[in-house]
């Protein structure tokens, strides 16, 4: 039996994986209800002409990123086996600070480190890196690191890659904030298409079309993504509240053991909220996700 591989690039049924041996082969997964994506760990053998490989089987993952899609009846798996969720922000396109909270519960309900990435930090107005400082300063109060780069000039580029060594990391964001040329800094030689923001509406082009993983020099690995413009981590309204350190740091005070902290009376989160102890926006956003599902 041969050792597992990893998967290193995902086009449907169709990618790249690396065996144990160091080896990088084409591999075609077999049968149609098989799903493989980057960071999986494969069973596999060789083609009868012992050139590609086909993927039989998913080993057991340690966790997985899946958003819900509106067109999908199943979640929609993005990567596998992660350590380490970093979201790249940038001036252009505006963020939309509710999709980074919900790339930020997904990280904790996979239990990973989660690291925020403004980049094209050098391109804001001294009013914007103000505001934007005051905002990762509330981050940093949560416990997420965060930093100020730029893909441009290479600034904080090494603190950032600092942040990624020895971890299976994954890029997410919006579409046009940089993801690839960050990549291109932190992974000289992958030479991935860099896009531009659209004059018509400031946002995005999608450039990466599939998940990549690339070898990290100062070790670990790095996978890039399609830019996306919404994220729903696929939880139930139980579980939501779990990916919000300040509600899981104040649930028990609250009368009632199973309060969803939206309605009931005597709730300690609404009560913070009001305080000005937990963050209004990032409440909303937990509300938001409690009622969809």
């Amino acid at each position: 039996m041969t050792e597992p591989a990893l998967i290193t690039a995902a086009y449907g049924r169709r990618g790249r994986l690396e065996t144990a041996a160091a080896q990088n082969l084409r591999y075609l997964v077999k049968g149609r209800r098989l799903k493989v994506v980057c960071g999986d760990q494969v069973a596999w053998h060789q083609d009868k002409h012992g050139h590609d490989a086909i993927v039989t089987d998913v080993l057991p993952r340690t966790n997985c990123l899946e958003r819900l899609a509106p067109d999908r009846p199943q979640p929609e798996l993005l990567a596998a086996n992660l350590t380490c969720v970093a979201v790249v922000i940038a001036p252009l396109p505006a963020t939309d600070w509710h999709l980074v909270d919900r790339y930020l519960v997904a990280a904790e309900l996979m239990q990973c480190r989660a690291i925020l990435v403004d980049n094209k930090s050098d391109s804001s107005a001294a009013d914007i890196r103000i505001a934007r400082a005051a905002q990762f300063e509330a981050y940093r109060e949560l416990g997420y690191a965060s930093l100020l780069v730029s893909a441009a000039t290479g600034d904080g580029i090494d603190a950032l890659a600092g942040q990624l060594v020895d971890e299976i990391a994954i890029l997410v964001g919006q579409s046009g904030v940089g993801k690839s040329s960050l990549i291109n800094r932190l992974v000289p030689d992958a030479d991935i298409v860099v896009g531009d923001l659209s004059a018509a509406t400031a946002e995005g082009t999608h450039t990466t079309t599939a998940s990549a993983m690339h070898r990290l020099p100062g070790g670990g690995r790095l996978i890039d993504t399609p830019g996306v413009r919404d994220f729903v981590p696929a939880v139930d309204s139980d579980r939501a509240q779990l990916g919000f350190p300040e509600i899981r740091a104040l649930a028990d005070e609250c009368r009632f053991a199973n309060c969803r902290h939206i309605r009931e009376p005597d709730c300690a989160i609404k009560h913070a909220v009001t305080t000005g102890t937990i963050d209004a926006r990032r409440y909303e956003t937990y509300k938001r996700l409690a009622r969809e599902k």
